[in-house]
């Protein structure tokens, strides 16, 4: 296990077991992640240096600008796509579907920031996509939807897919600058966080509100670990605060359970 150059080994071996024993006590389980989960698959932090809002810029996802400049948006985001699509889980997607199952059977909730599908790629049973989903494309003029698959050969090239209903350019389903988070998606967030008793960050900064609040729902006294490679605002009232590997922190934790 890589360790934080300012602990110390038996430092960080207790808060490895502070952490097993807190899921292990733990039944319902509420989580939040962010780009900092997929990055150990492959996929860049949108926000870190040289991540698409360095390159081509933030307003690009802002959906007026997409509205108007459909084609530039492709251009941009289209060779993008395949990377995002065939990348798979690690370990700490793995590890988060685990605990579903035997023998530790505990119910886990996922809201997750990412557009990626690692969680359902991993086996989670509950995936809330509060910024949405590349796996599917859809129409902004007619009611058409599909999956991204059949249309990657296009994308790929940098080129705009078009609604074989309608002929307009296509958008993915996720969540613009500008648009609302998916009511359903969030709503089922927060009841998981307001009836955990236990409550997970991982991989984000908690800066993109209102998926960064949810944390704040939990009941009372329910521990919140965080882990991510940065500092966040809630460091200061979390149980444990852990600036390691996601995938191989809970890798770690998973031995330490068992």
């Amino acid at each position: 296990m890589a360790m934080t150059p300012n602990l110390d080994a038996s430092a960080s071996e207790r808060q490895l077991q502070e952490l097993a024993r807190l899921l292990k006590e733990a039944r319902r389980i509420a989580v939040l992640t962010g780009a900092g989960m997929s990055t150990e698959s492959g996929i860049p932090d949108f926000r870190s240096p040289g991540g698409l809002y360095e390159t081509v810029g933030e307003g690009i996802f802002q959906r007026e600008t997409f509205l108007a400049h459909p084609e530039a948006f492709w251009r941009a985001i289209g060779p993008f796509y395949q990377s995002v699509l065939q990348a798979q889980p690690n370990a700490g997607h793995q590890f988060l579907a685990a605990l579903e199952q035997a023998p530790w059977e505990k119910e886990v909730c996922v809201a997750t920031q990412n557009i990626d599908i690692l969680h359902q790629k991993a086996g989670s049973r509950i995936v809330c996509t509060l910024h949405g989903t590349m796996e599917k494309l859809q129409c902004p003029r007619c009611a058409f939807q599909d999956h991204s698959l059949p249309f990657l050969p296009v994308m790929e090239k940098g080129e705009a897919p078009r609604c074989p209903q309608c002929g307009a350019i296509l958008k993915p389903a996720i969540v613009f600058f500008g648009e609302d988070l998916p009511q359903e998606d969030f709503s089922r967030a927060v009841h998981a966080f307001q009836h955990c008793d236990l409550a997970l960050v991982l991989g984000t900064s908690l800066q993109v509100t209102p998926a960064s609040w949810l944390p704040s729902e939990r009941p009372k006294n329910t521990p919140l670990v965080i882990l991510n490679r940065e500092g966040t605002w809630m460091d200061a009232e979390a149980t444990l605060v852990l600036h390691h590997s996601i995938a191989q922190i809970l890798s770690s934790c998973l031995s330490e359970m068992q």
